[in-house]
C-alpha cells in the first residue's frame, strides 16, 4: 500500500514537473518572440517587441486590442497595420542615424534634466485630474485604488511608464524633427512656379465652373479655388443659435424621416429664441457694426475662422448652404444690404451680403496659399525620395515574417 501511494505521488510531481515546464517554456517562448528581430538598419536592430508595443500604444488611443482589431477589420489589415508600423520604425531609426552623422542630436546633461521635469511636470498634471475626477464621483468607492488604475493606464498610453526611456524616445524625436526640416530646408517652392500652377488651375477650372456652378464646392473641398462662379456673392452669419442638443435632435428626426415632428420640435424651440433674435435684428438694423454684432452674439463658429471672417461665405446658386439660407441670402438686393430673420434648423440668421464674388481670383489672393501648399508637398515627396534612397545604398534589412507569429 505504502509503495502504491509512493507511486501515485511520484507520478504527481512528474505530472506537476511537467505542466510546470510547460508554463515555463511558454513564457520563454513568449519572451524570445518578442525579442525577434524584424529589421536593422545599418547594424541596429530593431524587435518584434518595440513594433507591437508601439501598435498597442496606437489602438489603445481608440480603446482597442490587437484581437479587437483583427476581429473588426480583419487579419489582412491587422497584419498590413503592423507592416505598416515597422516601415516607420525603419523610416525613423535612417532619420535618427542621419541626425546623428550630422551633429543635430542635443543630448546633455542639462537637456535630460529639462526633458525629464517636463515630463514629470506632465505625470503631476496627470494624476492631479484623475483625482479631481475621482473626488468628483460619489460612485467610485475605492478611489485610492481608482487613481491608481487610471495613472498607470494612462501614463503607460502616454508612454511615460519607464521615464528614463521617455526621455530617451523625447531626445530621438527631437533629433528625427531636426533632420527633418534640415531636409525640408533644402527644398524650394518660388512665386513664379506658383503662377505656373494658378494658370494651370485657371484653365481647368473656368470651363468646368463656368458649365457647372457646383464644381467650385469640387474644387474647394480639394484645394486651391481660383475661380469662382458668375453671379456669386460674399455673405456674412449671424446666427442666433438653437442648442447644440435640440439641433441634433432634430436633425435626428428628419434623418429617421419624421419632418413632421422636427418641424414641430423646430416651431417650439425658435419661440424661445424669438425675442434674442429680434433683438439682434434691431440692432443690425440700426447700423451697429456687423461683425462686432457676430461676435458678441453669432453661434456660427464658422465666422470665427478665415476667410470666412473677413469676407463671408461665398454663396450662389447650388452653392450648398441650407435652402433658406442659399434663397435669403440670393434674394438680398446689394452690397451692404441686411436680411430679415431667416430661419432654419440652426436657429435664427440674419444676412449681411459684404462684396460681389464670381470671377477669377486674383493670384495675390491665393499665391500664399498655393505656395505653401506645394512647397509642403514637394518637402514631402523630397523626404521620401531621401529615405527611399538611403534604403536603397544602405545596410537595410526587414523581417516582416516574423511578425505573424504568436500575435
Amino acid at each position: 500500500m505504502n509503495r502504491m501511494k509512493k507511486i501515485m505521488v511520484t507520478a504527481v510531481c512528474a505530472v506537476l514537473c511537467v505542466a510546470l515546464a510547460s508554463c515555463s517554456m511558454v513564457s520563454v517562448n513568449e519572451d524570445k518572440d518578442r525579442a525577434q528581430v524584424v529589421a536593422e538598419v545599418n547594424g541596429t536592430q530593431i524587435t518584434k517587441g518595440e513594433v507591437l508595443d508601439q501598435v498597442d500604444m496606437n489602438l489603445a488611443v481608440y480603446g482597442m486590442t490587437r484581437e479587437q482589431f483583427a476581429e473588426q477589420y480583419g487579419s489582412d489589415q491587422f497584419t498590413a497595420m503592423k507592416e505598416d508600423m515597422l516601415n516607420q520604425f525603419v523610416k525613423s531609426e535612417l532619420l535618427y542615424q542621419h541626425a546623428q552623422a550630422d551633429g543635430l542630436v542635443e543630448d546633455s546633461e542639462d537637456v535630460r534634466a529639462e526633458k525629464r521635469q517636463g515630463i514629470e511636470d506632465t505625470l503631476a498634471s496627470l494624476r492631479s485630474g484623475i483625482e479631481e475626477t475621482a473626488n468628483a464621483d460619489d460612485t467610485i468607492t475605492d478611489k485610492e485604488a481608482y487613481i491608481e488604475e487610471q495613472y498607470a493606464k494612462y501614463s503607460e498610453l502616454y508612454g511615460y511608464g519607464d521615464i528614463d526611456k521617455a526621455v530617451e524616445d523625447s531626445i530621438k524625436t527631437d533629433a528625427i524633427n531636426a533632420e527633418v526640416e534640415k531636409l525640408n530646408n533644402e527644398v524650394s517652392y518660388s512665386e513664379e512656379e506658383a503662377k505656373t500652377y494658378y494658370d494651370e488651375l485657371m484653365e481647368t477650372q473656368k470651363p468646368a465652373i463656368d458649365e457647372d456652378a457646383t464644381a467650385y464646392t469640387t474644387y474647394k473641398n480639394s484645394g486651391t479655388v481660383v475661380y469662382e462662379p458668375q453671379g456669386a456673392r460674399y455673405i456674412k452669419n449671424l446666427l442666433i443659435g438653437l442648442p447644440d442638443d435640440v439641433q441634433s435632435e432634430i436633425k435626428t428626426l428628419r434623418q429617421d424621416g419624421d419632418d413632421e415632428g422636427a418641424d414641430a420640435k423646430l416651431e417650439e424651440e425658435l419661440a424661445k429664441i424669438k425675442a434674442d433674435a429680434d433683438a439682434a435684428l434691431t440692432r443690425a438694423q440700426a447700423g451697429e457694426d456687423f461683425d462686432a454684432l457676430i461676435e458678441e452674439l453669432g453661434s456660427d463658429s464658422g465666422m470665427t475662422v478665415e476667410p470666412a471672417k473677413t469676407k463671408g461665405y461665398l454663396v450662389f446658386p447650388g452653392s450648398g448652404m441650407v435652402e433658406e439660407f442659399e434663397t435669403a441670402a440670393m434674394a438680398l438686393p446689394s452690397v451692404g444690404s441686411l436680411s430679415d430673420l431667416v430661419a432654419t434648423d440652426y436657429g435664427y440668421h440674419i444676412l449681411q451680403y459684404t462684396s460681389e464674388g464670381g470671377g477669377e481670383v486674383p493670384f495675390d489672393d491665393v499665391k500664399d496659399s498655393i505656395i505653401s501648399t506645394k512647397l509642403n508637398e514637394a518637402q514631402t515627396a523630397y523626404q521620401e525620395e531621401t529615405i527611399k534612397k538611403w534604403q536603397d545604398e544602405e545596410n537595410i534589412k526587414t523581417y516582416p515574417d516574423r511578425l505573424s507569429t504568436f500575435a
